[in-house]
């Protein structure tokens, strides 16, 4: 039971043990007396302040925010980052033991310039996801601010947080209910608990109805719940929870119990910084050891060695131009509507296996739309999605209707008539809102497609009395006077309640008697609409009514049916299809009906022959070994609690699959927590889901998803490009700092030379290869294994190859040079300039692993063209302006060493494309999708 329902539960001394009655299935009498509230008088003053200082005020605790320093602090808890930050210490270090009369430059400029890059990493990822926070900060706002309840027998409006358990609330039409509360009286009562449950349709309300000990929380018709809001009627409620004790604090307590999630990104750059740290530090060991062990030099040389080695493994740009990638992904993201939260979420949704849907507001719009209208005996089709006025009425041809048949014309202007909604136009967005039960709104929409808008209709017809809707009833009837002096009774209700009302019927020739078939064509009628699980509404009307209210709604003429449904968003459909060839299984998670939101699943290709729908009550009776058993073969997940929306996610993890979980109610936001990444709606949803979610859709459509999956796959396929690219061109460097260190006498690459490659002459085309065009094919492929590392065995053996002819390269210039050491100085400068210039050539043949680079479409990447005559602009004026030549190390070149130079740059793309060609033969490309998830999507 939830402290919702308990709240007020006193149990009596020396009371026999019992299971307690929830307060939802409680008597109304007997709850007022247990509670000892009365329905009228309410609290005291100083019995509201004394319950108060008891409860709590009646709010949310804030989440905590991270200060500045603690966001910017985490961006280096990083296994890279910590290892530059520990190679920045050691050269400092050096620094210090150098020999003073050198240059501040010449003993500080490594340490320096790795400090820059570590800084620089840390400011671009904080201020990317600053920007994100503020930009979800500019779509929060609060939701019930005041409320109306009873104090001492009079009723006053007090600030929400003021609100105690044991008040009065006093609720009607357009109020946020400002807590829990059980109802003591309702006269047509309906709320909006879509946030809270799912369910799309005005949940009508009732004091007095039965309601079962364990009904979900949908079902619970005696109660209301703060973060709904009443859309019709009036009712008195006495509230038994406050701020964290209510069904939305209970939410908000889960939601906490998540925690923070790492995306699957950050766990393979995770291990991947790892297994390069324990590389670095095996590296310098041996080559610290080898020196100690060949004497004669001083340590802190030795150890400015050790310092270069890690310089020259650590691929010092990848944080940083990892970070631009992803900022550039979500700048990208945001022009087509989604806020992006968190950086490296920009990637997670490519790897999705499973995208876990809410339905209502998600899939659907959350406006009731009518889809069938049955009048006269004949069916019609309407079109046009919510509640925007425009669209036809088709007939059964299709052909749209223009001139109205008399039981259709009656039809549009009982339902404008016998109505309490109102529609507006937004002027600033153009969307058509209602203000009232979302189900009237959908019939005020059609009479306005019809022509028959009640601005036109209700000119002519008078207000006279109104019969308004309750659960007992099942009909609201509006009386209106006509200009011809009739009093008419527009009616509207369930199909098994008016019908046997009905004795006459409305078809194109008139008014007759309603016969026994025409009783069986209607309920058969209904019955299919219901069979497309769309809500049927049967209407009707009198003409000359008795002023007598037991006699008005009897002996009605009978006009038709309307059959209306919370629509699927434009572009869902197209957008299921293309998760589906792109290997990722969609499933609905909603707290709607099964009927309902099974239909909806057909409707947009989510539903496969051989799937199951399950509803909450029969997963809350499932063990978890079961539901692990079946949770392949299940699609739809109808009536879920936001506890079993947590659960289903945590199985489909289990499981081992990418989960992605959408959605825009207070319930969904546990789910959004725990799943990979959560997507919730930016303009219909609710604020605690917003901040919950990874990814926020600032237009609520679902086929953006679909978008980001795209533009997570190309910032993913990259993302390994650009590793390939930076690891192979250090490779290159580290077997020239490791064989040339066993050589005595030839002068090793500075730290300097070496950060100078890394960052500036290999960094451009690595952030180029960052936003290399997706291939087209991209959306066909399957989603990557989770325990896929960064890079494959293909990937390692490549690195391996293209940094052993690079670096061996290099050291053939120091074996082929003259052994004097003005000979040797000028051939580490060339060698530093054939590791700096080298990459430039590699980075054409990193655009596909196996594919050639003649191949690659398109040919030309312009910003990888761009980037790479720019490295090699910038470190053609390290070696041409002689005043930056002490600073390198470089010397003026003779036309020979120019010459010499350009060719083995050049000669790494042949060496790659022979490479290419061979795995090619061995290992011939599949146009198809290259592999399938062991327990990924069916």
């Amino acid at each position: 039971m939830s402290q919702a329902a308990t709240a007020l539960r006193r149990p009596e001394p020396n009371a026999a043990p019992a299971a307690p009655v929830p307060v939802h299935a409680e008597e109304v009498n007997a709850f007022l007396e247990r509670v000892g509230v009365s329905s009228s008088g309410g609290l005291s003053e100083a019995e509201a302040q004394k319950r108060l200082a008891e409860h709590g005020k009646n709010r949310l605790p804030e989440t905590k925010k991270k200060s500045a320093l603690v966001r910017i602090l985490e961006q280096f808890a990083n296994p890279l980052v910590l290892t530059l930050l520990a190679a920045a210490t050691i050269a400092v270090v050096v620094g210090f033991t150098a020999d003073k009369h050198e240059s501040f430059l010449h003993r500080f400029g490594d340490a320096i310039a790795i400090l820059l890059i570590v800084i620089l990493n840390a400011f671009l990822g904080y201020y990317q996801e600053r920007r994100a926070e503020a930009a979800l900060e500019a779509l929060q706002k609060l939701s019930a601010p005041n409320a109306r309840v009873r104090r001492g027998g009079k009723t006053v409006v007090i600030a929400a947080e003021d609100v105690a358990p044991g008040d009065i609330l006093e609720l009607e039409a357009g109020d946020a209910v400002p807590a829990d509360a059980r109802l003591v009286q309702t006269i047509s009562l309906a709320t909006e608990e879509a946030a809270l449950t799912g369910e799309s349709a005005a949940a009508v309300k009732d004091a007095l109805a039965p309601v079962a000990r364990d009904a979900p929380l949908g079902d619970r018709v005696t109660m209301i719940f703060t973060g709904t809001s009443v859309v019709r009627g009036k009712g008195r409620a006495v509230v038994t929870a406050t701020g964290v004790n209510t069904e939305l604090g209970r939410i908000g307590e889960m939601i906490r119990s998540v925690g923070e999630q790492k995306t699957p990104l950050e766990e393979r750059l995770d291990r991947f910084g790892a297994i390069i740290l324990r590389v670095c530090l095996a590296l310098s060991a041996v080559l610290l050891g080898w020196g100690f062990i060949r004497g004669g030099r001083p340590w802190h040389e030795l150890l400015l060695e050790g310092v270069s080695l890690a310089v020259a493994a650590i691929p010092e740009g990848l944080p940083a131009i990892t970070t631009i990638t992803l900022a550039l992904g979500m700048q990208r993201m945001a022009k087509r509507g989604a806020i992006v939260r968190k950086l490296p979420a920009v990637e997670t949704l490519g790897a999705a296996t499973i995208i876990a849907s809410d339905k209502t507001g998600t899939l659907t719009q959350n406006e009731m739309t009518v889809r069938n209208v049955y009048a006269g005996g004949h069916r019609y089709t309407v079109s046009g999605e919510g509640y925007n006025p425009v669209g036809a009425l088709r007939d059964e041809a299709g052909a749209e209707v223009v001139d109205l048949s008399a039981p259709l014309n009656y039809l549009l202007a009982t339902v404008a008539l016998c109505n309490n909604a109102s529609l507006n136009e937004d002027q600033a967005t153009g969307r058509w809102n209602i203000v009232g039960d979302p189900t009237e709104g959908a019939l005020l929409t059609l009479a306005a497609k019809g022509g028959q808008s009640r601005e036109s209709v209700a000119p002519s017809h008078a207000f006279v009395h109104e019969l308004p809707f309750d659960s007992d009833r099942k009909r609201m009837t509006v009386i209106t006077r006509d200009e011809r002096g009739r009093e008419i009774a527009h009616v509207k209700g369930s199909v098994d309640v008016l019908l046997p009302l009905c004795v006459k019927f409305a078809d194109d020739k008139g008014v007759r008697a309603l016969t026994e078939d025409d009783r069986r064509a209607i309920i058969a009628e209904a019955d299919r609409m219901s069979e497309a699980a769309l809500r049927v509404l049967a209407i009707c009307r009198r003409v000359r009514v008795s002023r007598d209210a037991d006699d008005v709604e009897r002996e009605l003429t009978f006009l038709g049916l309307v059959g209306m449904m919370d629509p699927p968003r434009q572009g869902v459909k197209e957008a299921v299809a293309e998760c589906r060839r792109a290997g990722i299984r969609a499933v609905m998670i909603t707290g709607d009906h099964r009927l309902t939101a099974t239909a909806i699943a057909k409707e947009i290709g989510l539903w496969d022959e051989g799937d199951e729908a399950l509803s909450g009550a029969e997963l809350a009776a499932m063990s978890d070994e079961e539901l692990a058993r079946r949770i392949m073969h299940l699609r739809v997940f109808a009536r879920t609690t936001a506890e079993q929306k947590l659960r289903l996610v945590r199985a489909f993890k289990a499981h081992g699959h990418i989960v992605a979980m959408t959605g825009d109610g207070v319930n969904d936001a546990p789910a959004l927590r725990e799943a990979h990444i959560g997507v919730a709606m930016g303009r219909g949803g609710t604020d605690v889901a917003r901040q919950a979610a990874d990814l926020v859709l600032a237009d609520d459509n679902f086929a953006t998803i679909v978008e980001a999956v795209r533009e997570g796959r190309a910032i993913y396929r990259n993302i390994q490009k650009f590793i390939f690219f930076l690891l192979s061109s250090n490779m290159g460097l580290l077997v020239a700092v490791f064989v040339v260190s066993f050589f005595g006498k030839w002068p090793p690459l500075t730290p300097l030379m070496i950060l100078w490659i890394n960052l500036v002459t290999n960094g451009l085309p690595a952030l180029a290869l960052g936003i290399d065009p997706p291939d087209p094919k991209l959306m066909s492929e399957a989603p990557r294994p989770r325990d896929e590392g960064l890079l494959v065995k293909r990937d390692y053996l490549g690195i391996l190859y293209v940094g052993a002819f690079m670096g061996l390269a290099a050291v053939a210039l120091y074996a082929t040079s003259e052994q004097t050491e003005e000979a040797l100085l000028r051939t580490r400068a060339v060698a530093f300039s054939l590791l700096a210039l080298s990459p430039l050539f590699h980075a054409w043949s990193c655009r596909s692993p196996v594919i050639s680079l003649f191949g690659s479409k398109p040919l030309i990447s312009l910003p990888l063209l761009l980037a790479v005559a720019a490295s090699a602009a910038i470190h053609l004026i390290a070696l041409l302006v002689p005043a930056l030549r002490p600073v390198f190390r470089t010397y003026e070149m003779s036309s020979n060493e120019w010459m010499l130079l350009l060719v083995l740059s050049a000669l790494i793309v042949p060496a790659v494309e022979i490479a290419k060609l061979v795995y090619r033969r061995i290992r011939p490309v599949d146009a198809g999708p290259a592999r399938l998830p062991a327990s990924g999507p069916r």
